[in-house]
C-alpha cells in the first residue's frame, strides 16, 4: 500500500478552492473508490454526486485533469499511466452549474430535455393487440443511442455550450431526439427533428469532444447529423446551416476540393457575408494575418478536379444510398 494525493476542486457556494488529499491507496481502486475514501476517512464535507457504482446510472461524472470520465469505471492505475505520475485533479464536469464541490444542478438541463419530445407515439397500425413490434434491423439502428445514461460527459467539454448556451442544446439532447426520430415505430420523425431544430441544430462546431468523452460510446454528432439529413429531407432547406451543407456538397461532387471564397456568400448571402465578413478581413490586413497575396490567391480557386473525382462520387452516392435504406 502507497499513499496517493489527489487535488480536489472545492465550492462552498460562495468560496472557490483547490484542495490537497493524501490517502493510503491499493492498486486497483476507481476514482470512485477514493472519493468515498476520502469523505468516510478524511473529509466529511466533501460532496460528489454517485449511486450505481455500476457504470449505469451516470451520477458520478467528474472531470479528472481536465476530461470528462465517471468516477465509478475509471481506473486511477489507468490514469496513472496515461498522466505518467503528473497530479490527478478532480473536478466538477463543465459546462454546468456548479452547487457543492462536484456537485452540479441538472434542473434545467433535464427540463431543456423536453425539446427532444422524448416518448414514443406509435403509428396508428400498432394496435394494442399488435403491439409495437420491428425487426431486428430496425431495432439495432437506433439500439446504442438507448444507451444514453444522462451523465453530462458530452456536454462538458462542448466547445459550443461553453462559447453559448443560448443557440445550442445539451449533446445528449439531440441523442434522445434522433432515438425517437429514427425508430421505425414513431407517427412522426419530424416531431422530434423540428422542436429540436428551432435551438441550434446546425449550430454544432465538429469538435466531437461529445464523441471521445462519451462512456457509453455514443455518438452525439452522429445523432446532429441525422437530424440535419431529416431536416433537409423535410424541405427544411432555408438558413445558413442547410445552405452551407448544400454549397459543401456541390463543391466536392464538382471538383473535389472547397471554394473558400464562393462558400460564404453561398451559405449567408452576398449582402450577409459583404456586412459581417468584411470588417474581420480588414481587420486581418490591419494586424498583419492576411497580405495581398495571400488574398489574391483566395480568389483564384483551383477548379481542377482531384484524381478520380468519379471515385469520389461514387462514394458520396453510396452513402447516400445507405442512409436512404
Amino acid at each position: 500500500m502507497q499513499n496517493f494525493i489527489f487535488f480536489i476542486d472545492r465550492f462552498d457556494g460562495k468560496n472557490s478552492w483547490r484542495q490537497r488529499y493524501e490517502f493510503p491507496y491499493k492498486p486497483g481502486m476507481t476514482v470512485l473508490a477514493c472519493l468515498i475514501h476520502i469523505k468516510e476517512n478524511i473529509d466529511s464535507t466533501l460532496n460528489f454526486t454517485a449511486s450505481c457504482r455500476s457504470a449505469i446510472c451516470g451520477a458520478c461524472a467528474v472531470r479528472v485533469n481536465g476530461n470528462a470520465v465517471l468516477a465509478c469505471d475509471t481506473m486511477v492505475d489507468d490514469l496513472s499511466a496515461e498522466w505518467q505520475g503528473e497530479p490527478l485533479t478532480i473536478s466538477p464536469i463543465g459546462n454546468a452549474e456548479v452547487i457543492s464541490d462536484l456537485v452540479v444542478k441538472w434542473d434545467e438541463k433535464v427540463e431543456r430535455l423536453r425539446h427532444a419530445r422524448p416518448g414514443l407515439h406509435a403509428k396508428a397500425e400498432f394496435t394494442a393487440h399488435k403491439g409495437c413490434q420491428q425487426s431486428q434491423k430496425e431495432m439495432q439502428a437506433i439500439q446504442k443511442k438507448w444507451d444514453c445514461i444522462l451523465c453530462g460527459s458530452c456536454i462538458s467539454e462542448c466547445n459550443k455550450l461553453t462559447d453559448s448556451e443560448k443557440d445550442f442544446l445539451e449533446p445528449f439532447i439531440y441523442i434522445h431526439a434522433a432515438r425517437y426520430a429514427e425508430d421505425s415505430r414513431t407517427a412522426d420523425p419530424m416531431v422530434h427533428v423540428e422542436s429540436v431544430e428551432k435551438f441550434g441544430l446546425w449550430s454544432c462546431v465538429h469538435c466531437m469532444e461529445c464523441v471521445t468523452k462519451c462512456p457509453k460510446g455514443i455518438s452525439s454528432a452522429e445523432a446532429v447529423a441525422t437530424l440535419r439529413e431529416l431536416s433537409v429531407q423535410a424541405g427544411h432547406t432555408e438558413g445558413p446551416g442547410p445552405r452551407h451543407a448544400e454549397a459543401f456538397l456541390t463543391d466536392l461532387k464538382k471538383t473535389g476540393r472547397l471554394n473558400e471564397v464562393k462558400l460564404v456568400p453561398r451559405t449567408e448571402g452576398m449582402v450577409s457575408a459583404a456586412t459581417k465578413r468584411l470588417p474581420f478581413t480588414l481587420r486581418m490586413f490591419a494586424r498583419g494575418k492576411l497580405g495581398p497575396v495571400e488574398a489574391a490567391k483566395l480568389f483564384v480557386a483551383d477548379n481542377t478536379p482531384v484524381q478520380d473525382i468519379d471515385g469520389l462520387n461514387r462514394i458520396l452516392e453510396a452513402n447516400r444510398s445507405s442512409h436512404a435504406e
